[in-house]
C-alpha cells in the first residue's frame, strides 16, 4: 500500500472533515437510538459518545492541535 503526505489544503481541512465525520456518526446513532422497531437486529449504541467527539473537534483550530507529532507522524 502506498501513502502520500497530505497537502497543505488537506491538512487545513482536517478539523472540518473530523467534525463532519463525528456529526454523521452522532446522527446515525441518534436515529437508531430513538427509532428502532421492536425485534430489530440493530442494537442501538449510545450517541453521546459522538456528541463528546463532536465537541472535541469543534474546539480544534488547526490540524496541529491533534498532536500528530506526539506519535512520530511528521507533517510539514
Amino acid at each position: 500500500m502506498k501513502t502520500r503526505p497530505l497537502s497543505e489544503e488537506e491538512r487545513e481541512k482536517l478539523p472540518l472533515l473530523a467534525r463532519g465525520a463525528a456529526l454523521r456518526f452522532l446522527l446515525t446513532r441518534l436515529v437508531d437510538w430513538l427509532d428502532v422497531p421492536p425485534g430489530a437486529l440493530v442494537r442501538p449504541k449510545d450517541p453521546r459518545e459522538y456528541a463528546r467527539k463532536l465537541r472535541f473537534h469543534q474546539k480544534v483550530k488547526s490540524w496541529r492541535d491533534y498532536g500528530a507529532q506526539d506519535y512520530g507522524i511528521n507533517l510539514p
